[in-house]
């Protein structure tokens, strides 16, 4: 698509009661549309576990501030959150919303073991770490951890959600899904309570992927500090399910249950499963169907008993992951990102989601197209969606991806952060953007630059290698001849917490180049009051 073209669709800022007229209207006609599904033949279909470049790293292993600000807001010191050697990726962020001075982080060790756990108590002006056990309840040592996941309860205990890996030899042999806790601050973890364990995952052909967690933070929800774990279980192409584990006593204990509709003997390939809780403890969970071409989304009432009818969000056109140039050797993944209002505003209880997928909208899937960041949101628990509209605002045909959503509970804004290229021709270089809408999506602000220094994880000679001979070819040339950790690049997603006003985006950097050195960083976005 030229990049003249990348106009966003016809505004939605519609006045007062016009809107209340027109939005209901809009979302009807989308819901009537027939889903779309693309044709095309897509390169990565998903049988193989999006964790597993970790793997395969293993086997082939031999603070400055942001003076720009504009009309709405102030961004703050770029702060590297892990500062220790070595690459990290794939991080999330928490906000206590008790103490919002308290916030968790989580990432991706690549060359070490345990999952990295990272702590503020100032806001998140300063950081101190620590790992994860390897060890879960029954004693089991697990080889490596990956797919960090983080929440806080209204307690004050932080939860991180995990997927340890069983290996030999460097071979995968099972996998589990854990939750540990903490409530000194990473001093000390709770036994890393099992959700499910197969030992046996890796002959079989089983693998799970993606746990997200989230609480039940509202003080009135008669499901206060329930717990919630959303993931992925796939046991070969076409045959998956979302399964979400609860638990009611601060995680303790979890049950486990398969919330997905079965699509009436059609088959499933599911990944990239979020959950998020609504004002009155709902329960909602949302997720990529690979075989279906579609986002999909569930909600419980009864705070996690019993799930619903499936309906879709939006279909897409990227079906599971495109290799555009920033991030062409991993590939980008497509997934939701949902959240709820929970403030006292006038959209409470409004659901939102955002994500990723070909700009051009009209076309069939084509691998490496320009990408963009798509939102829409519903008013009836996720049964009917307004039409979606692009977040980013750039001219210039650059791509967006790895977008990830907070609403904030105090003043119900949206917030979105993403990676973006907008800033390099070439497309290889990113940056960390900032929107928001306060005005229950309708419009979002000017996009807003949170990156003070551009990261670039692409190795183009790596990339030639593999389109003329294979993956599997040249796994050891390009850990030679590539500076980035170019098997993970920046992992599948980054995260974004919002509170009071304040938004705390996190991301992978390597700002400075150096090799194998990819850190996390996070910065304040303050909305400036009027």
């Amino acid at each position: 698509m030229k990049s003249s073209d990348k106009a966003r669709p016809v505004s939605l800022k519609v006045p007062g009661a016009a809107a209340l007229l027109l939005l209901p209207l809009l979302m009807m006609m989308f819901a009537s549309l027939p889903v779309r599904s693309s044709g095309a033949q897509q390169s990565s279909p998903y049988t193989e576990a999006r964790w597993m470049r970790k793997l395969q790293a293993r086997q082939t292993r031999a603070a400055s501030t942001n003076d720009a600000t504009s009309s709405s807001f102030t961004v703050g010191t770029n702060v590297d959150v892990s500062n220790e050697p070595g690459p990290q990726s794939e991080v999330f962020i928490a906000v206590d919303t008790q103490n919002p001075s308290v916030l968790a982080g989580g990432s991706n060790e690549i060359f070490r073991n345990p999952q990295r756990t990272n702590f503020s108590t100032n806001g998140g002006a300063s950081w101190v770490g620590a790992d994860q056990p390897l060890v879960d309840e029954q004693g089991t040592a697990w080889s490596f951890a990956s797919d960090p996941g983080v929440a806080i309860d209204t307690r004050g205990t932080i939860f991180f959600s995990q997927l340890l890996i069983a290996s030999v030899d460097d071979n995968f042999k099972g996998d589990a899904m854990i939750v540990n806790s903490t409530t000194d601050g990473g001093a000390t973890f709770s036994p890393g309570r099992v959700l499910k364990k197969d030992l046996n995952a890796g002959p079989a052909g089983r693998f799970e992927d993606k746990p997200f967690i989230t609480c039940d933070t509202n003080l009135a929800s008669p499901f206060r500090d329930n717990v919630y774990v959303a993931w992925d279980t796939v046991e070969g192409f076409g045959n998956g399910k979302v399964q979400v584990a609860r638990s009611t006593d601060h995680g303790v204990t979890f049950s486990t249950q398969r919330i997905d509709d079965a699509n009436s003997g059609s088959g499933t390939n599911e990944i990239g499963a979020d959950p998020a809780v609504g004002p009155n403890g709902e329960v909602y969970v949302a997720w990529l169907d690979v075989l279906n071409s579609r986002l999909q989304i569930d909600r419980s009432f009864d705070g996690g008993v019993t799930f619903g009818a499936d309906s879709t969000i939006s279909p897409m056109i990227i079906r599971f992951d495109t290799g555009i140039p920033s991030i062409k050797v991993r590939r980008a993944l497509v997934y939701p990102s949902i959240d709820v209002d929970r403030s006292s505003g006038p959209h409470r209880g409004r659901l939102y989601c955002a994500w990723t997928d070909q700009a051009d909208q009209t076309q069939a899937f084509v691998d490496a197209a320009e990408t963009d960041i798509f939102f829409a949101f519903s008013d009836d628990g996720g049964l009917h969606w307004s039409l979606p509209v692009r977040v980013a605002d750039d001219v210039v045909g650059a791509d967006q991806f790895y977008q990830w959503l907070a609403v904030d509970p105090t003043d119900g804004s949206v917030n979105i952060s993403w990676y973006d290229t907008r800033n390099d021709a070439a497309k290889r270089k990113t940056d960390i953007y900032f929107a928001r809408s306060t005005d229950g999506g309708l419009s979002f602000s000017g996009n807003e630059r949170v990156t003070t220094a551009s990261t670039d994880e692409s190795c183009p000679v790596c990339e030639d290698c593999i389109a003329q001979s294979g993956f599997n070819a040249c796994v050891r040339f390009c850990r030679r001849n590539c500076d980035a950790e170019v098997f993970n690049q920046y992992g599948d997603y980054t995260g974004i917490a919002s509170f009071g006003g304040v938004s705390h985006p996190i991301w992978t950097d390597r700002r400075t180049g150096e090799r194998l050195n990819e850190e996390v960083f996070t910065a304040s976005v303050k909305a400036k009051k009027r």
